[in-house]
């Protein structure tokens, strides 16, 4: 990345400040004080992870204003205020949206929710928390709130922020751990034995998806989309680091899967470590469809138990 570059984050918050808030300030008095304003969702920005190459599309200066519930009918008010505020002060690196590119403007805090996890608070049971994706709570509490004078926004932020329920995390690192069991301590070495490399390579992508989802399950963090999932996952407290060297070495070590293979082990010999640390296994099993299964039986809720374990 060259030196000059600088992120979209920054410059979005910097124009807001600069620019925006004063006119907000002047133009709206009442709305400035219970609007929320900032910069979440989707795009690499979002996640701090642009650079040069993110400027060919959905890249520039943007940001969202959310109002409170009971300001909704606002919205196309302020809308064409910033529509004219931009006119008037065009940003440096102005965006340009492309057809599927995001759409950054003025809506409520709840419409803005309801978009990425299809609830205007959050998910509220286990059956709705399970129905989202991963990629889509990352987005809803990415970037920055740069103002938030009500609190509306940052109090659902906050919300999904405190993470899944504990039964269904556990759900999912049950059904991690069958997957990663299956992949790649078990038919990783027989797709070897056979001869069969391209389904070897196969079985090591989804060992790979396996255990980036493990990491972020143990750190509670929610995991991104995959492009970003890898970066992500290095920059995590706990085997963040470590799993991504492991993970790394693995895919340069091209058709040589005896060398995968030992990756593949140092990564399930750490996971099952952070398994007992946390308490959520207590086996000295090396398989980990074992801990799998220890970790499903500390599930309180009875359906989440009931489920084979594979099932996330």
């Amino acid at each position: 990345m060259g030196g000059d570059f600088i992120r979209g984050l920054e410059l979005a918050r910097t124009y807001f400040f600069n620019t925006a808030l004063p006119a907000l300030r002047r133009d709206h008095p009442e709305l400035a004080g219970r609007a929320a304003a900032g910069l979440v969702g989707n795009g690499s920005e979002c996640f701090g992870y642009d650079d040069e190459i993110s400027r060919d599309h959905d890249w520039g200066i943007d940001f969202f204003i959310w109002l409170p519930e009971a300001d909704a009918g606002r919205a196309p008010e302020l809308s064409e205020w910033k529509r004219r505020l931009f006119a008037k002060h065009p940003p440096a690196f102005g965006r340009k949206r492309s057809e599927y590119g995001a759409r950054i403007g003025v809506t409520t805090c709840g419409d803005f929710y309801k978009s990425l996890v299809g609830f205007a608070r959050g998910p509220e049971t286990i059956g709705q928390w399970r129905a989202v994706p991963d990629e889509n709570f990352a987005m809803a509490v990415n970037g920055e709130v740069f103002i938030d004078g009500a609190g509306e926004f940052t109090a659902v932020r906050d919300y999904l922020l405190g993470y899944y329920p504990e039964d269904l995390r556990l759900k999912k690192i049950a059904a991690r751990c069958m997957s990663l069991a299956q992949t790649g301590q078990y038919n990783l070495e027989r797709c070897a034995r056979r001869g069969d490399i391209v389904t070897a390579y196969a079985t090591v992508a989804r060992f790979i998806e396996s255990a980036e989802a493990m990491v972020f399950l143990l750190n509670r963090v929610f995991r991104p989309y995959y492009k970003w999932t890898y970066r992500a996952m290095t920059e995590l407290p706990i085997l963040g680091a470590e799993t991504g060297a492991l993970l790394r070495r693995a895919a340069l070590a091209g058709t040589a899967v005896d060398t995968v293979k030992r990756r593949v082990a140092e990564v399930c010999a750490l996971i099952a470590d952070e398994l007992r640390r946390q308490n959520l296994a207590a086996t000295d099993d090396w398989f980990l469809t074992t801990h799998g299964e220890q970790v499903r039986q500390g599930i309180a809720d009875e359906y989440l138990r009931s489920l084979p374990t594979q099932y996330e």
